[in-house]
């Protein structure tokens, strides 16, 4: 029988692998929450409680799917790009491929991550589990610029312009975004992290939207039609939309505010070591701007300290951070405040609530705060 099967008898005879696979004594893997009478429809999780460093593995990534993932053959795609006018043009994936190709590092978060921050009482879960539909990968493509710089100068007076992305998925997922889209160094994306797409990221291509939220990031993107107005489709109208206390909406928040989280110690990486030295690490990133520093507090608020960064220089991206001290046994209320170059501060859950009322469900940037008890174990709790 095959230690493996999907390992061929020639691998096993060499001993080396066409693909290569992670360590046996590694036990990384994403947490998935899916209906199996909906099949297609479900989330998968990033492991941050057990990743370090700046870029996240493609099987590790974050999915989020409502119709299943579609298959395409490369060779049977095509684009389609519709103009006012209702003339189209029509590109194979070699048409796309054959230009000057543009490589570009940063995050991509699910606009509903973290929504479960806004329950009433802290739920008793993972930093995984809360916050993993997060990651963050070096993205390659053409730019979207150049594929639409033809048709953009064609309206160049006009003042509202708007362009309509749909999937070719079962669903048809669409979303329309103004033309400064454009501007935002997005791509049509070909490859991720060096090696071309994986089918639930989207492949042959999808749309890469630095900074902004994930739902407009389309899959398996298939025609791109430009408007004079915006959609409103639902998934930027009775979904994606921010409804405040006062029952007005807020609509088309695109960028995603500064926010941080700490990722070890957390609810499944506990202290093990005991008391004595520990490093505090977590990650930070910004829809705005780039991170300028990160402060961590071991009092619940009361204290900061600023924390380490290391990571890449470029905006839209994400920064890990790391803090020092001494743990003498005592319990901690670990929290991360993050700010980035615009002069935005990550607010507390109660500066939220503040703004959103109690009956938003998405773009949820609170601070987190972790309550360490004595043995090094880690909950989810809320401090005002």
């Amino acid at each position: 029988m095959k230690a493996h099967p999907t390992v061929s008898e020639y691998e096993e005879m060499t001993g080396f692998r066409y693909y290569g696979q992670p360590s046996k004594y590694e036990k990384i893997f994403r947490w998935i929450i899916a209906n199996a009478s909906l099949q297609g429809n479900g989330l998968s999780y990033t492991p941050l409680s057990k990743l370090n460093g700046n870029i996240t593995p493609n099987g590790l990534h974050f999915e989020r799917h409502h119709y299943g993932v579609p298959i395409k053959k490369p060779e049977e795609y095509r684009l389609e790009i519709i103009d006012l006018e209702g003339r189209k043009r029509i590109f194979s994936i070699d048409d796309l491929k054959n230009e000057n190709l543009l490589t570009i590092k940063t995050f991509i978060e699910c606009g509903g991550n973290s929504n479960v921050m806004y329950n009433p009482r802290p739920i008793k879960s993972s930093v995984d589990h809360i916050h993993g539909l997060f990651s963050i990968s070096e993205w390659t493509g053409i730019s979207l610029k150049i594929l639409l710089e033809e048709f953009v100068s064609l309206y160049r007076n006009k003042k509202n312009i708007w362009i309509e992305f749909t999937s070719f998925d079962k669903g048809s997922y669409n979303i329309s975004l103004p033309i400064k889209v454009v501007k935002e160094k997005s791509l049509i994306a070909f490859y991720q992290n060096g090696e071309p797409i994986r089918p639930e990221q989207g492949y042959p291509m999808r749309l890469v939207v630095p900074g902004w939220e994930g739902n407009m990031w389309i899959k398996w993107i298939r025609r791109l039609e430009i408007g004079d107005k915006p959609w409103h489709h639902r998934e930027e109208t009775s979904k994606y939309t921010d409804l405040f206390k006062d029952g007005n909406a807020r609509r088309f928040s695109w960028e995603m505010d500064a926010k941080s989280v700490i990722t070890n110690p957390s609810p499944q990486a506990p202290i093990l070591h005991g008391k004595g030295p520990m490093v505090v690490t977590g990650v930070a990133w910004s829809g705005r701007g780039k991170i300028s520093h990160v402060d961590v507090s071991i009092d619940g608020g009361i204290s900061w300290n600023q924390a380490k960064l290391s990571g890449p220089a470029d905006t839209k991206s994400m920064h890990r951070f790391y803090y020092e001290f001494e743990w003498q046994g005592q319990q901690l209320l670990l929290q991360s405040r993050a700010q980035d170059d615009t002069g935005y501060v990550q607010p507390t859950k109660d500066q939220l609530r503040s703004v959103r009322g109690e009956n938003s469900i998405y773009h949820n940037n609170g601070i987190q705060t972790w309550a360490i008890d004595k043995n090094g174990i880690a909950e989810n709790v809320e401090v005002s």
